[in-house]
């Protein structure tokens, strides 16, 4: 399939079929106006919602999509990616261990899932592509002149992302197996808007650039490790899935709910009766009397809705949404108002760990995708790496984040024993989770050293 597009000779119709999705992604353009709260429908509504003659309608958002990302997006990645090798003690495995966790730490590779899951779980696609700059290090335990770098595509907001903005356009064989991977983005040069396609296969990166609407050739190389230098992932819906119809009923019962509030701000009063007089108030605490003929009265015309009711709705339309979505609140009131025993803690976060599990499969998929090719790159970059990197297996397991009482546990014990100390150090920093089992003992050497160092410094402070 790849080489048949490539037989041909116009350069539109290389791209117009790299072009032709074969699997089905949502389009950025058409979640965006769900994500974004400036664009719901309760904002642009000029008929439900109209303007009266100095008085503008409520449009009150309620911006659920953006909050079940952000919260999906922590449940899954608060808590780093832990990664476990099988190396069976094996020193050139464990070598080689260290460098890949070296270079995970380098990428800022927790920082990073943290933004491009959060443009998965909105944009429902994201891509990342490797590769190396020339430059000298020793950042992966072994002297390279080669760095490695990242660049994330996703089809969301750059403003809402933080990633690369880009069309992405993955090719699958009849077998699922991707035989290529392209990406379309803009880059301003020069105060102009310049399109850039870039196609990524096995064996060579192709590069198109568009000049005056046209697409000329702007360079092909080789691709080094014999696999595309990237890995792609994709959803079907996004993580507020068929919700926003919910969030459309809650935005528009807010706003009139806040048009009836502000109309009734100013009382309006109601008089039964012939009004005789209305003596003047004594002073600045005397109120005014009314007195009436016969049986009249004055009364205030208690507002039509019944608020009560409006927000008992409102309050059931949102519960349903976190059930339905599996994303429990978290704010303080909602967690409070269960209690925070061990027991409770558990409870609350128990669907969300389920919509953890759910998720996680495509997720680890990407990332085992993704180790292969960088251990491919670290297999280039230290030539006796080249055939047996590839033999070293990795694991990757999402862990849900918890609310975890250890502190409390660990001051409890502490107390029982005195305040002596209940753990080593090691064992200390391998609960903590942090940093992988092969960087223990190197993390540890860096502590002393620091505190040797200080120590040291603090022999030559002035004492006066």
């Amino acid at each position: 399939m790849i080489e048949e597009i490539f037989k041909q000779t116009d350069i539109s119709d290389i791209i117009s079929s790299l072009k032709k999705k074969n699997v089905i992604v949502p389009k950025w353009e058409n979640l965006r106006s769900e994500y974004d709260v400036t664009e719901h429908e309760v904002m642009k509504d000029q008929i439900e919602r109209k303007d009266k003659k100095g008085v503008k309608a409520a449009r009150i958002t309620y911006g659920m999509q953006k909050l079940a990302t952000r919260r999906m997006t922590q449940m899954a990645f608060t808590l780093p990616v832990k990664r476990t090798y099988k190396h069976g003690n094996d020193s050139l495995k464990m070598e080689q261990a260290k460098a890949l966790e070296r270079l995970y730490y380098k990428a800022r590779i927790d920082s990073l899932n943290k933004k491009r899951f959060k443009a998965y779980f909105a944009s429902c696609e994201m891509a990342t592509i490797w590769y190396v700059v020339e430059q000298d290090n020793n950042d992966y335990g072994f002297n390279s002149k080669y760095k490695l770098r990242q660049v994330t595509y996703s089809p969301m907001d750059e403003k809402f992302s933080g990633l690369e903005q880009a069309e992405i356009y993955p090719l699958f064989d009849k077998y699922g197996d991707m035989i290529a991977l392209s990406v379309e983005f803009m880059h301003k040069e020069d105060e102009k808007e310049v399109y850039y396609f870039e196609t990524y296969t096995s064996e060579k990166k192709y590069s198109w650039k568009k000049v005056d609407g046209v697409w000329i050739d702007n360079g092909v190389s080789k691709v080094p490790i014999g696999k595309i230098q990237g890995a792609y992932i994709k959803r079907s819906a996004p993580i507020w899935e068929d919700q926003t119809n919910n969030i459309r009923e809650i935005e528009y019962t807010l706003s009139r709910q806040s048009d009836i509030i502000r109309r009734n701000t100013a009382p309006v009063m109601k008089v039964k009766g012939r009004l005789i007089d209305t003596p003047a108030p004594q002073s600045d605490v005397s109120r005014e009397v009314y007195q009436f003929e016969n049986d009249g009265d004055v009364d205030y015309v208690k507002p039509p809705v019944d608020h009560e009711s409006v927000d008992s709705f409102v309050n059931t339309l949102k519960n349903n949404i976190a059930e339905e979505l599996q994303l429990p609140s978290l704010a303080l009131k909602d967690i409070t108002s269960i209690g925070l025993t061990e027991e409770s803690r558990k409870q609350i976060l128990i669907d969300a760990h389920l919509k953890v599990g759910e998720e996680e499969g495509d997720i680890i998929e990407f990332l085992s995708r993704e180790g292969n090719v960088l251990k491919a790159f670290l297999g280039l970059m230290n030539a006796k790496w080249k055939d047996s990197i590839g033999e070293l297996e990795v694991e990757h397991e999402i862990v849900p984040f918890v609310m975890n009482s250890e502190t409390t546990d660990i001051e409890n014990l502490s107390k029982a024993t005195g305040g002596k100390p209940i753990m080593s150090q090691r064992t200390a920093i391998q609960r903590a989770g942090y940093i992988s089992e092969e960087e223990i003992d190197e993390e540890i050497k860096r502590i002393r050293e620091e505190e040797e160092a200080a120590a040291s410094a603090d022999l030559f402070q002035p004492t006066f």
